[in-house]
């Protein structure tokens, strides 16, 4: 088996989805304003809103970040300050999937996403400025990687919800380090966070948009045969913060992975066996959830 560091561009993980989120002013009572938004993804987006003008109007307890859940909602009431004066709003507003809110009551434990007992060798992932720029490293945490044998099936880290599928990128060139058209799975998390899992063959999708899915279960087939590191998927976990004051961006999370030599974060290369512990499989389900999932899987 061939060890490798693979490279990224961070650059994927900080797109903004385009037009999901769209916001209209409602006059409210008693001279207040009202701000709602339509969220037509399948998953939370945190929006950040900029007033550029607020004339008359309290905005008290409002910071101007919100989260929009699928569907349309209220996300922020301005009042009117003093009686028989006019008022006048204007605001811009940016927005990014995710929940900026989110929590995690502990921290996650990620299955190696193939199947149990397959050997494997995991690393963390370089940026790509250091193949651009060789002499000035960059450290910053952009994911992890995961290289194998056999083209095999790849399941699903955590629980989440299928948020973003694009699995209709064939590759032109071999011997890639890199590819920016990189087929992915993107899951959304309940602690706000969302998961891609990347280097996918084309069109093998077993997952639909807005499916939930648990620890194991299938999500895709593998690729890489055209990169000059061989079959391999990579992870990278993200969540929305602030960027300035009227800018939202990505933060890349660290990740920390289970296998039969325990767990690991992967600062250095190893080599892994992949399990699949059932508490790390039920960790993040409800008690509906858990009680299903005992009632399929007797002692």
């Amino acid at each position: 088996m061939r060890t490798f560091i693979a490279t990224l561009w961070v650059l994927l993980f900080s797109q903004i989805a385009i037009a999901q989120i769209t916001m209209q002013t409602v006059n409210g009572e008693e001279g207040s304003m009202e701000l709602y938004v339509t969220n037509m993804g399948n998953v939370p987006y945190t929006i950040l809103i900029d007033y550029t003008e607020r004339a008359n109007l309290n905005s008290s307890g409002n910071s101007g970040l919100v989260v929009a859940r699928p569907g349309k909602s209220k996300v922020a009431t301005l009042n009117r300050v003093k009686e028989g004066q006019t008022t006048s709003l204007a605001y811009t507003y940016s927005f990014i999937k995710g929940d900026y809110f989110g929590k995690s009551k502990k921290d996650p434990l990620y299955l190696i996403p193939l199947s149990e007992g397959t050997v494997v060798t995991g690393n963390r992932m370089t940026h790509i400025e250091n193949q651009l720029q060789p002499n000035k490293e960059n450290t910053d945490y952009v994911g992890v990687s995961f290289s194998f044998d056999m083209p095999t099936e790849i399941l699903a880290p955590r629980k989440g919800v299928v948020s973003e599928i694009s699995m209709n990128k064939y590759p032109d060139k071999n011997n890639l380090a890199f590819d920016r058209s990189e087929n992915y799975i993107e899951l959304f998390h309940d602690d706000g966070s969302l998961t891609k899992i990347m280097v996918l063959r084309p069109g093998s999708e077993k997952v639909k948009l807005g499916q939930e899915v648990f620890p194991g279960d299938v999500l895709a087939e593998s690729g890489g045969e055209d990169y000059n590191s061989g079959l391999h998927v990579r992870l990278a976990n993200m969540k929305p913060v602030k960027d300035g004051k009227s800018k939202l961006k990505y933060e890349m999370v660290p990740m920390k992975f289970i296998s039969k030599e325990g767990v690991s974060d992967l600062a250095k290369s190893e080599r892994l066996n992949v399990v699949h512990p059932e508490e790390v499989i039920t960790a993040e389900m409800s008690k509906k959830e858990l009680k299903a999932f005992l009632a399929g899987n007797p002692d």
